[in-house]
């Protein structure tokens, strides 16, 4: 990659993140830098996620803001959720939150196109229906190409309706900084925890362009996988060429939904959600595996399905939504009130328990491979804080489960799995899932819900914070 950094393109920014972020492999195709970079910069894709490079345009400019906000390298929790929400977590699992609940939304069309009760989606209705925002960021499934995705900002209903459903590979959202920063009006905005991480930073350190943004929402991501494995599913279907593809959907259907495949010819390819997961280790992200936020702590609303027998039984599509600061809390008693989402309490316990495998994934097993990374002489994420002890018998866990990213990521691995038919191979992955789980269990969650955190310092001090809440005031 360091021939990209040609003297006529060298930036004392980009050539930091080049050396400690990019070769390194620990970036999130996020595309901040890109959004900040004055057309300097755009993604390309590749093997490994969308990544920067610069576009030939000129020397490459990126303020020094680009370091500090970039997730790669890691972003400080406890200074963004002091500076946000004005204290520590009381229970690091989950972050800061004002109160937690299961819900979905209240018109049938909307739940039924969402990945699981359409909250998300609905919100950004209400809010633009009701002027408290002009716009909204979020991911369109099908553009630029019937395969690919895209960040947009949606100005009507049709346009956000559009962008329902999740996507299952690395979307760059954060590019369209960019075209925000000649956008008027308000903003909401819906990201991954990394993209919303670097939104919040840029907030923080007072960037004009991240400051239109009013409301920030977001998903629960435990893991995303690169879009080979879109390509791998297609090919052990006969389909070498992936501009065979007409349309993709990744929760098509009643909740929880299954991967969809149209293609030109008019042939349709079906996954159920869960059979599909087998290919998570053979393609997960190397920044997820390093992402300990699973919840999207810094968001004002956060959204994940709710795994639980009792709703799984009714199928339609449940939501656990978090309320996390004071504006996300009225927002949405507001739209209960006005009848556009149902919402029932959910105790804190429940919430947890709903995700428990994926928690440890994160607050203890990210941190056991970070540790393991820079054992090893390489750099990783640093995020502020970190668990106080993980049990041996956890470590032992992470093996099994490092190891068995380490052997699908191989190239025979990946080959040999797309002879295996899917009739096949997904009920046998979900056998192996659930016993993995039930074998598992007592070490993951072993101590988990008991877990000490500590803040650790800071290494140094970025840009001084500037007060969000006048800029946040509908």
């Amino acid at each position: 990659m360091s021939d990209h950094l040609d003297a006529h393109v060298a930036d004392p920014v980009f050539a930091r993140l080049e050396r400690e972020v990019i070769q390194p492999g620990l970036c999130t195709h996020c595309g901040t830098c890109v959004g900040l970079s004055q057309g300097t910069l755009h993604m390309v894709s590749t093997a490994h996620g969308p990544l920067p490079r610069p576009t030939g345009n000129g020397p490459v400019r990126l303020a020094p803001g680009a370091w500090e906000a970039c997730p790669g390298k890691g972003v400080d929790y406890p200074a963004l959720c002091r500076w946000l929400f004005g204290q520590l977590p009381e229970n690091w699992l989950i972050g800061c939150y004002r109160h937690l609940y299961i819900g979905y939304s209240a018109r049938p069309d909307v739940r039924r196109r969402g990945a699981s009760g359409g909250v998300i989606t609905q919100t950004l209705l209400y809010l633009l229906e009701t002027g408290l925002i002009d716009g909204a960021v979020a991911v369109c499934q099908g553009r630029p190409h019937p395969w690919q995705a895209e960040p947009i900002l949606a100005r009507t209903p049709e346009e956000i309706l559009a962008t329902s459903q999740s996507v299952y590979a690395p979307v760059p959202v954060n590019t369209i900084l960019a075209s925000l920063a000649h956008f008027p009006g308000r903003v909401a905005f819906v990201g991954l925890p990394d993209q919303v991480a670097a939104l919040r930073q840029l907030q923080r350190m007072g960037d004009p362009t991240a400051r239109k943004v009013r409301y920030v929402l977001g998903p629960y991501v435990g893991t995303n996988m690169y879009f080979g494995a879109i390509e791998s599913f297609l090919r052990s279907h006969g389909i070498q060429d992936v501009t065979d593809v007409a349309e993709l959907r990744y929760r098509e259907g009643e909740w929880p939904g299954y991967l969809q495949i149209r293609t030109r010819s008019g042939r349709v390819l079906r996954a159920e959600k869960f059979y599909y997961n087998y290919l998570i280790p053979f393609y997960i992200t190397r920044s997820t595996r390093y992402s300990v936020d699973f919840t999207n702590e810094l968001t004002d609303i956060s959204v994940g399905d709710a795994w639980h027998p009792r709703y799984e039984a009714q199928g339609q599509g449940f939501s656990v939504v978090v309320a996390r600061s004071q504006q996300g809390e009225e927002l949405l008693q507001a739209m209960q009130r006005q009848g556009v989402v149902h919402l029932e309490p959910l105790a804190l316990q429940e919430a947890l328990s709903m995700h428990g495998h994926m928690l440890d994934f994160k607050k203890r097993g990210a941190f056991i491979r970070m540790e393991w990374r820079r054992a090893r002489g390489k750099p990783a994420p640093k995020y502020g804080y970190r668990p106080q002890a993980i049990p041996f018998s956890r470590r032992l866990v992470e093996v099994v489960i490092s190891g068995l990213f380490v052997l699908c990521g191989t190239r025979w691995a990946r080959r040999a799995v797309e002879w295996v038919p899917l009739g096949v191979l997904g009920p046998l992955f979900n056998s192996l899932r659930k016993g993995w789980k039930n074998l598992s269990k007592p070490a993951k969650r072993r101590g988990l819900a008991d877990t000490t955190f500590v803040v650790q310092p800071p290494e140094s001090s970025p840009t001084a914070a500037v007060p969000m809440q006048p800029e946040q005031e509908a």
